[in-house]
């Protein structure tokens, strides 16, 4: 007789395996304390970092989201995931290591409410994956610095397959609390108590230290998003400083990804590497004058010039307000142009096949995150 085991015990199991497995061993460079300064810039000094040891995430420094309690999916994006509040399955700390797991579960549901924490509708069971997403929101937020983290982007369960819809980012939001004018970010939206002036997104700005796409591991986003209005307060004037790095260090400035065909030149050949197949150090170096990507220690890319009011909206962006770190894996969506499962793939005749759900659970790696401070 055969027992078929369910697939989400099966998950369970292997997710149970992956922690009592040694993984990828964390960066060989010594713990460094508060304090000790910038490998490539001795006048920055280290003020914040985990370097996740232990074997268990350290919630006074990190907030996991838990989308069950508040009701928000698709994220902006149309995605596919929710972010659950369970170490264990879809986050756990060991080795020195955070791993941020994304698993498919199309067997659960989840709570829709009218607003936020808000009173329950019914329940919603189309977000077929379950993973983590984890903020410094009201625990520690920074105005300038150099902002690293030392990620090994998803994989499956061998360290070698990334599945297509993985979405992995490392970025920055501002404290709401910090809006200068009252909640608002302009005294004429102050003025006239002009909602869409409110203390958020984009009005506020972002910045996106990494993200990468399944679908193109040879190459990461990094970039900023920005309000570029005065007057016309709308999603429609967003601005964007927006650039791709490929492995073999080519730069292109344009958002392309979800607007090709998948490119056989993004996705290794056989002897290539990409991204997933090996840690990385990603970050930014942020001053008063400009934002400037940087990989491995190393600045790339021309910059965002932080220093013309104009193209923000004759507003001082990025300037002196603190940002708040996030890590996450997202699944699909439509900025890197993968959708969600049951949405038409590019084939264009059923449902997604750029979703191969054995590839699944995704694990995405973090050694340590730090900021440095003048």
């Amino acid at each position: 007789m055969t027992t078929t085991i369910p697939r989400q015990t099966f998950v369970a199991i292997l997710i149970s395996s992956m922690m009592a497995t040694s993984l990828p061993a964390r960066s060989d460079d010594p713990l460094p304390p508060l304090g000790s300064t910038h490998p490539s810039d001795d006048s920055y000094k280290l003020v914040w970092h985990d370097e996740f040891v232990g074997d268990k995430l350290d919630r006074s420094k990190w907030t996991p989201e838990d989308d069950t309690l508040a009701g928000q999916y698709g994220h902006g994006n149309g995605e596919a995931q929710v972010y659950v509040d369970a170490e264990g399955e879809t986050f756990f700390v060991k080795d020195g290591n955070l791993t941020i797991v994304a698993s498919h579960a199309p067997a659960h549901e989840y709570p829709l409410r009218d607003v936020s924490t808000g009173r329950f509708l019914k329940n919603v069971d189309h977000l077929p994956f379950r993973s983590a997403k984890l903020t410094t929101k009201q625990l520690a937020s920074f105005t300038y610095g150099i902002i690293e983290a030392r990620i090994k982007n998803p994989t499956d369960v061998t360290g070698t397959i990334t599945a297509i819809p993985t979405w992995p980012a490392f970025w920055l939001l501002p404290e709401p609390k910090q809006a200068p004018y009252s909640g608002y970010w302009d005294q004429e939206a102050a003025n006239s108590k002009r909602a869409h002036g409110l203390n958020s997104w984009p009005y506020s700005g972002e910045l996106d230290v990494m993200e990468m796409s399944g679908r193109a591991t040879r190459l990461y986003h990094a970039g900023a998003v920005y309000h570029t209005s005065r007057v016309n307060w709308s999603v429609g004037n967003i601005g964007w400083y927006s650039h791709y790095r490929r492995i073999d260090g080519a730069i292109d400035p344009k958002q392309w990804i979800a607007d090709q065909q998948l490119d056989g030149s993004l996705q290794p050949r056989s002897g290539e590497s990409s991204y997933p197949n090996d840690f990385h150090v990603y970050g930014c170096k942020w001053t008063e004058e400009k934002v400037i990507f940087m990989l491995d220690g190393k600045e790339w890319g021309p910059g965002l010039s932080l220093t013309d009011p104009a193209k923000f909206g004759d507003r001082n962006m990025y300037n002196d307000y603190p940002f708040y770190l996030i890590l996450n894996q997202a699944i699909g969506g439509n900025y890197f142009g993968v959708w969600g499962p049951d949405d038409p793939g590019p084939d264009k005749t059923g449902k997604n096949e750029l979703y191969d759900t054995s590839l699944f659970p995704q694990f995405m790696q973090v050694d340590w995150v730090r900021v440095y401070q003048p």
